[in-house]
């Protein structure tokens, strides 16, 4: 069973989320609900969750700043969001943070249980595919200064090319700047890259944008020309086209189909 943590500072909401979604059904159990990030914090280092649904805006800590203390305890958790708040700001932090989905309130539960179940067939999926790929044997290049390596798992290595991603898609980066980042070769970084991810370093990358942009023109009133530029593309048409062929729709459709609540 994975496990699910509930925040929301509104009670009424909090009992709907843990009441109206069929858990068991789903294969997951609410190991915790709160109704601040502090109290969340404190419930998430005890039992460790999988999926966490959370408020952007609660009292003494918001959900961003709960989502980042998450991430500095290590706990790399899939988090939803759910608010009213559609600011661009907001989206570009969350996504910084590696925020799986956003859900605008008020709730449409059937399509809040939907967005879970797929993030739920996809956090058994990496675990599966984490079993395999932790099987690789070990090894660490030597820095050129002739300093002794620490050892890192091929996990660690690739949650931090996994990071630095995030944090550059308006950047123009390859494989060789992310493998020296985190202080491997390119051949071993790819070899650890395609087994954990099962796609090349460029399709990832490339994913990682739709993902980000899709995000940003369903939550933001943001021009496409900045959106994309924002996730690397500086053209706005070049940024249309790869758009059209990873989604199937352009930005402009994806955009009002996501305002009609498609």
């Amino acid at each position: 069973m994975l496990k699910v943590l509930l925040v929301d500072d509104e009670a009424p909401i909090l009992n709907n989320l843990n009441r109206v979604l069929p858990w068991q059904e789903m294969g997951m159990e609410v190991a915790g609900m709160a109704r601040s990030g502090m109290e969340a914090l404190r419930i998430a280092e005890d039992e460790q969750p999988d999926l966490v649904l959370c408020d952007i805006r609660m009292p003494v800590m918001d959900g961003l700043t709960f989502i980042g203390k998450l991430r500095e305890m290590g706990l790399n958790s899939e988090v939803l969001l759910l608010s009213g708040y559609q600011e661009f700001d907001y989206a570009r932090e969350a996504i910084r943070l590696g925020v799986k989905e956003y859900i605008c309130k008020p709730i449409h539960y059937e399509e809040l249980g939907h967005k879970v179940r797929e993030i739920g067939a996809q956090i058994r999926s990496r675990q599966f595919k984490d079993k395999l790929y932790n099987s690789i044997p070990l090894f660490q290049e030597a820095p050129a200064s002739g300093e002794p390596s620490v050892r890192k798992t091929p996990e660690q290595l690739m949650s931090q090319a996994q990071q630095y991603i995030k944090e550059h898609l308006n950047m123009d980066i390859g494989i060789e700047e992310v493998a020296n980042q985190i202080g491997i070769s390119s051949s071993y970084f790819c070899l650890l890259f395609k087994n954990r991810f099962a796609m090349t370093f460029v399709e990832y990358v490339t994913l990682q944008r739709m993902e980000a942009a899709k995000f940003m023109l369903a939550s933001s009133d943001k021009s496409i020309a900045v959106i994309g530029a924002g996730v690397g593309y500086q053209e706005r048409r070049y940024f249309t086209k790869v758009f059209q062929k990873q989604v199937g729709v352009s930005p402009k459709a994806y955009r009002e189909e996501a305002k009609r609540g498609g």
